[in-house]
C-alpha cells in the first residue's frame, strides 16, 4: 500500500483550530475570546511602553475594526482602558487595569497545561527538533528565498 502524502497545511490547520477550540473554552470562564486574550498579553509584555490600537493592528496583522471590537469589548470587561494622548485626541493609549493584570498568572498556568497535555508522549528532544523545525517553516514563509537563476 502506498503511503499518503503528508498535507503539512491541512495539519497546521487542524492543529491550529483544536488547540484554539480549547484555549476559547478553557477562557470561557473569564468571559474572554483567545484574541481578547492575545491583546491583553500584548499589552502586559508592552508596559514599558505607550501601546495604541495602530500597534495592536500591525503586531497581530489585523484590520482597525476588528481591532477596535476587540478593544471595546475589552474595555466593558473592565480588562483594559483607554487614556487619552494629552496633545491628539484622536490617539487613545490602551493600559490593562488590575483585573486585566490579575489574569496573566491564572492563564498562564491553563495555557502551561494544556501545552503539556498537547506534546504529552514527546520527548525533550523531538521538542526541540519541533521547534526548530517550525521555525525554519516560518521563516521560510516569511522571508523566501530568492529565485534561482539557471
Amino acid at each position: 500500500m502506498k503511503k499518503q502524502h503528508f498535507n503539512f497545511g491541512k495539519t497546521v490547520k487542524q492543529l491550529n483550530n483544536i488547540m484554539e477550540m480549547q484555549f476559547n473554552h478553557l477562557l470561557k470562564q473569564w468571559d474572554l475570546t483567545s484574541s481578547q486574550f492575545s491583546v491583553i498579553m500584548f499589552l502586559l509584555h508592552n508596559q514599558d511602553q505607550e501601546i495604541n490600537q495602530k500597534m495592536i493592528e500591525e503586531a497581530f496583522l489585523l484590520k482597525g475594526p476588528t481591532v477596535t471590537g476587540i478593544v471595546k469589548r475589552l474595555v466593558e470587561k473592565n480588562f483594559i482602558r483607554r487614556r487619552p494622548d494629552c496633545h491628539d485626541r484622536r490617539i487613545n493609549y490602551l493600559e490593562l487595569t488590575e483585573k486585566g493584570q490579575a489574569l496573566e498568572p491564572l492563564v498562564c498556568n491553563e495555557i502551561t497545561r494544556l501545552e503539556t497535555d498537547t506534546l504529552r508522549g514527546i520527548s525533550e528532544e523531538h521538542i526541540d527538533l519541533l521547534e526548530e523545525l517550525l521555525n525554519q517553516v516560518l521563516r521560510n514563509i516569511t522571508c523566501p528565498a530568492p529565485p534561482t537563476v539557471i
